[in-house]
């Protein structure tokens, strides 16, 4: 073997031992493991919030009896230092109103009108610093009537809740 062989094979050696230690002593990027809330910059958890919901949940039909599934979406936001909080994500469906304009004339103001049929999914807490993906179900009762039906979404902290609303359709069977 000659000189500049030999020195090529230990320079490739040397590289190679050094990619082994970088593997071994540098922290596993955050999302590898699903339950870290741990960052690759600076070693801060991220923070991260959540919203409501996919379009196909509003651009369906549903009938009494039916099972919506709310995924709430999860964003990532930066690094951060301060405590986690807890976050609470609300759903809740009333109805039914004859039409989009009852719905939305009834369901604003300081005393919204309800409608005769009220349903809420069980509050979901998670921690702001957990990857987590959640997912609200809300029941459509068996004896529910035709028509527009207001959904309603809130994500709480405990000094700020911000909510939201969608108009569901929910229609009889065809006998």
């Amino acid at each position: 073997m000659t000189g500049r062989l030999r020195g090529l094979v230990v320079i490739a050696l040397v590289l190679a031992g050094l990619f082994v230690i970088v593997l071994i002593v540098r922290p596993a990027h955050p999302l590898a493991n699903p339950g870290s809330s741990s960052s690759a910059l600076n070693g801060l958890p991220f923070s991260y919030s959540y919203t409501c919901c996919t379009g196909s949940l509003l651009n369906t039909v549903y009938h009494p009896g039916d099972i919506i599934a709310v995924h709430w979406i999860r964003s990532t936001g930066t690094p951060t230092r301060v405590r986690a909080a807890s976050i609470t994500l609300s759903t809740g469906l009333s109805g039914p109103y004859r039409t989009v304009t009852l719905l939305k004339t009834d369901s604003v103001g300081a005393h919204p009108q309800l409608g005769g049929t009220n349903v809420s999914a069980v509050p979901i807490r998670v921690m702001d610093t957990t990857i987590a993906s959640p997912v609200s179900i809300l029941r459509i009762p068996a004896d529910a009537e035709a028509g527009y039906y207001n959904l309603t979404t809130s994500v709480g902290t405990k000094n700020l809740t911000v909510g939201g609303a969608g108009i569901l359709r929910v229609a009889l069977p065809v006998k």
